[in-house]
């Protein structure tokens, strides 16, 4: 068992007494910043107790963004899986950035930690698995669209779900900068633009000439 597999089975009440205090020392410091030993003082606990459960202090930042993120359930997950057509598949996906940018506009605590992920070698680092996990998730998203024509497959697999993940990122980590300094009103219009940037470069190409080729062959 690792360290990680041993934190999770703590009860939720006993995860708290480390995710608690790093939460908010990752928060005012960030993860290079912050202070294991400021962490353990607030949380009562000794640095051999806190080895039991976390391998190092990129860990405890993984535990602690993972314990904020919004929990989406299987039934909600597998909407666009279990998709038939373009327009299902769409609202499918729709629901589940909305489920998750109300996440990040309602807590600031995981905005913050979220931020943190963009700026910091060291975060990207201890957040890599989960990272892994997103991509393997966005590429069965875009083998479903494929399958029911929501989303293009005259380029390859691998560069739509490449595609996707950046422009995802550089959406979240430019909501992670700039978000504060607008209104509700400005932020909810924007998230809804930026979710049409997103899928723009994934729908079906349009009937008509888009190369400079296409059109001396048309």
């Amino acid at each position: 068992m690792t360290p990680r597999d041993r934190f999770l089975a703590l009860s939720k009440q006993d995860r708290l007494l480390w995710l608690e205090p790093a939460e908010d020392e990752f928060c005012a410091y960030g993860l290079e910043g912050a202070s294991l030993n400021r962490i353990l003082k607030r949380a009562g606990v000794s640095k051999g107790r806190t080895y039991h459960y976390f391998a190092n202090k990129g860990e405890l930042y993984r535990a602690t963004l993972e314990a904020r993120l919004p929990h989406i359930d299987e039934s909600t997950l597998s909407v666009p899986l279990q998709a038939t057509d373009a327009r299902a598949f769409w609202l499918g996906i729709s629901g589940l950035v909305e489920q998750v940018t109300t996440a990040l506009n309602e807590d600031k605590s995981l905005a913050e930690l979220v931020r943190i992920l963009h700026h910091e070698v060291a975060a990207k680092r201890a957040f890599e698995e989960p990272l892994t996990r997103l991509q393997t998730q966005i590429e069965k998203f875009v083998g479903v669209g494929q399958s029911v024509g929501a989303i293009r497959d005259d380029v390859p697999h691998t560069l739509l779900t490449s595609v996707t993940l950046d422009l995802a990122t550089t959406i979240d980590r430019w909501f992670a900068n700039y978000a504060q300094d607008l209104s509700s009103e400005e932020e909810t219009i924007l998230s809804q633009r930026a979710f049409g940037m997103l899928i723009a470069p994934l729908l079906p190409p349009q009937q008509f000439p888009t190369h400079q080729s296409d059109r001396k062959n048309s």
